[in-house]
């Protein structure tokens, strides 16, 4: 077969229920697939087992892999299970409650009982430092040497208490973030370097290198969640690395970001809060890279897994980028009930439960769905594992979506009778309800609120669903998306092969990028044109420097340089991209006129005669490390009509009545070109997909089925 050292890159994504791998062979663009169960207790464990038996299976070692690229749910899970590090605030003094003040704002103005959630360092490790900036970045009092050698005496004599008391948690995690530190950050520094003299262990995280944005509020809470889950990343991506290396693999690791880049090791550890949206920005990158390849560059990508649902606005072929997130929230939600983050995420809406997620009477007598998942372990009644509470899995087992002897390929078996039983038991005896209409509502629950979110989520950007396809994946993505698209009243779903796995296969083809940025208010009229050529000029060396690191040769770099601008008196930005070369006075006029098409465009209306204000500068550097092209087929002239393995019971709406007799189809044995008459019920090994009566499936060259639901109309 010839050397095949350095010919492969392997993707692995770490989700809630279950683990994902893919594995591109660089010369034929062939993918090879694998899901198995995460491993909860030790995440890595079952990663490296699945990467082993992902190898073995084609026959490969380690040195056989070019790149591995990794999304993880470790920072996410840090923040919302408060399992990180012991971490402490420096910040100006008088301004220690910060991260309980916040915005002052109710998030719910009508609830009485109004939560907020807790702040990762508690106050008394906030400690304030007489040092002082003004907002124009004019510095008024310097860092004292004295009083930083007092807080760090005061923090580290506690460390010793605890210690001595028998604490194991990790302490030496130091957030640093000064007033006003994003238009001058020399106070920041000079602190940074005092503390680092008296107390070399600890890790330092400043805001001006984390979130150097305007913001107070969103800047603190984003460099205190970077210092409290930075040791454990750190910890966790380096062992992760000398695994990797014993197994074989010579090469740098890298880590998906929640922008939709990858990075390396290093960039990732330093910061790591840039990866709490790791493995759902890998879906959405791969839905933008096969809805370009069968030609839709205008799509809203659909991922249901097992814990949760996400949609993502995908334009131009490339994914909204957002600069605001929420981690942790104490209503799930809810806007405003949890920890800010300030850095830019591939813009994702978590519109719904996951097939983990369980089912249950509430209060009034209602069903309900999630939010609560029974995850991994023990997972939903039907994987044995203990799971006594019915949940989305068992619902579709129970309709005739899921073959219980065919899930993963017939590796995990499904007890239909038990999920029979938990849904008799929990639910339909109460409701008065038949099993089988039990699981449909358990379904239908699913599907409504999830197209009722992602109708409001698009109405809101003045987006019409029906104008955009909807491209499904995930495990469970491909058995609601009909539904969902039903609700929403699109005619078009993309199935791309291997669609359970699809966030593994994003890391693939996800280019090296990384953005740098830095809030400089001014109104535009009044800029000084030289001042802001050499600070795009400093983000640009800054990201240059990173995806250089990361082995993009420096020829092969792409920027990209945007402002964020609002009109005067307005909270919120709009980015716009700036112009090529450097700016002047002309470019005035072409920022102003790219502001006001954008605006207009979201609000229908501009405001005339109001002077607009440039708040944020930012560059993204990218490049990829090599082109990917992922295996095409020419489709058969004359396709045979493809053969059912088999038929079995399935439950559709369009039809009203359990069960039908459906014809069930193997994925992988459908060729370009075929064509796919609903209903139907077409199984690959790590999902499977509903095509409904009166809808018509086609195979393109990238095995993509789509799926058209008018008949008649062309694929």
């Amino acid at each position: 077969m010839g050397d095949r050292r350095g010919r492969y890159r392997l993707a692995f994504d770490i989700g809630g229920t279950f683990t994902d791998f893919a594995l591109l062979d660089m010369s034929t663009g062939a993918i090879e697939v694998h899901k198995l169960m995460t491993t909860p207790d030790d995440p890595a464990r079952g990663s490296l087992a699945g990467i082993g038996a992902l190898l073995d299976r084609v026959g490969l070692t380690g040195e056989a892999l070019q790149n591995v690229i990794h999304g993880t749910t470790l920072v996410t899970n840090a923040l919302i299970e408060r399992k990180g590090a012991k971490a402490a605030l420096l910040t100006t003094a008088g301004f220690r409650d910060t991260l309980v003040t916040g915005e002052e704002a109710r998030y719910d103005i009508y609830d009485l009982t109004l939560r907020f959630p807790e702040p990762l360092v508690p106050r008394y490790r906030r400690l304030g430092v007489d040092e002082r900036v003004d907002h124009r970045g004019r510095a008024l009092r310097s860092v004292r040497p004295e009083d930083i050698a007092q807080v760090v005496a005061a923090l580290r004599e506690e460390d010793a208490r605890d210690r001595a008391a028998g604490s194991t948690t990790d302490t030496a995690s130091l957030a640093i973030c000064f007033l006003h530190a994003y238009r001058n950050a020399e106070n920041e520094q000079a602190a940074a370097r005092l503390v680092r003299e008296i107390w070399p262990e600890v890790d330092i995280s400043l805001s001006s290198d984390v979130a150097p944005e305007i913001r107070e509020y969103e800047r603190t809470s984003t460099t205190v969640a970077n210092a409290y889950v930075r040791p454990i990343t750190d910890r966790y991506l380096r062992s992760l690395a000398d695994a990797l290396w014993d197994l074989g693999y010579p090469e740098r690791l890298y880590l998906m970001l929640s922008s939709g880049g990858i990075a390396t090791v290093e960039t990732a550890s330093e910061f790591p809060v840039r990866l709490i949206e790791s493995g759902p920005a890998g879906g959405a990158i791969g839905a933008a890279f096969y809805g370009k390849a069968c030609g839709e560059t205008d799509l809203i990508s659909f991922d249901m897994g097992g814990t949760t649902a996400k949609i993502s606005l995908i334009q131009d072929n490339r994914p909204t980028i957002s600069h605001e997130l929420e981690v942790a929230r104490v209503h799930r939600f809810k806007k405003g009930s949890g920890l800010p983050i300030q850095f830019p995420s591939v813009e994702m809406l978590e519109i719904g439960a996951g097939g983990g997620s369980i089912a249950r009477i509430d209060e009034l007598g209602l069903l309900k769905v999630g939010p609560d998942s029974a995850g991994a372990d023990p997972g939903p009644v039907c994987y044995g594992k203990g799971g006594s509470e019915p949940t989305v899995t068992d619902a579709a087992v129970v309709l005739g979506y899921l073959a219980p002897e065919n899930f993963l390929g017939g590796e995990m078996p499904l007890d239909r009778d038990a999920a029979r039983r938990a849904i008799e038991e929990h639910l339909a005896e109460p409701l008065g309800l038949t099993v089988e209409a039990a699981a449909w509502g358990i379904y239908q629950v699913v599907v409504e609120s999830m197209a009722s979110a992602a109708k409001i989520h698009l109405v809101e950007r003045g987006r019409d669903p029906r104008q955009y396809a909807l491209l499904a994946f995930g495990g469970a993505g491909p058995i609601h998306a009909a539904g969902v698209a039903r609700l929403l009243k699109q005619d078009r779903i993309i199935y791309p092969l291997g669609a359970g796995v699809l966030s593994a296969i994003g890391l693939l083809v996800a280019p090296v990028s990384f953005e740098f940025s830095r809030s400089e208010p001014k109104v535009l009229d009044t800029i000084d044109w030289p001042s802001v050529n050499r600070l795009v000029a400093e983000l640009e060396e800054q990201g240059r420097g990173v995806v250089a690191e990361a082995g993009v040769p420096a020829g092969e770099i792409v920027i990209e340089r945007h402002v964020a601008a609002r009109f005067a008196g307005q909270i919120n930005e709009i980015s716009v991209e700036l112009p090529e070369g450097a700016l002047d006075g002309d470019s005035h006029g072409t920022i102003l006129a790219a502001f006001h098409k954008a605006y207009f465009e979201l609000y229908g209306h501009v405001l005339e005669g109001i002077p607009v204000e440039v708040v944020t500068w930012r560059v993204v550097a990218s490049g990829r490390l090599s082109e990917v092209t992922v295996e095409h087929r020419a489709a058969e002239e004359n396709p045979a009509r493809p053969q059912a393995r088999g038929h079995r019971g399935v439950y559709w709406f369009e039809s009203g009545k359990y069960y039908v007799d459906t014809p069930v189809y193997d994925r992988y044995a459908l060729a370009p070109g075929t064509r796919v008459e609903g209903p139907a019920v077409v199984e690959e090994r790590e999902s499977t997909v509903l095509v409904p009566p009166g809808a018509v499936g086609t195979v393109d060259g990238y095995r993509n089925l789509i799926v058209v639901s008018s008949p008649g109309k062309e694929n």
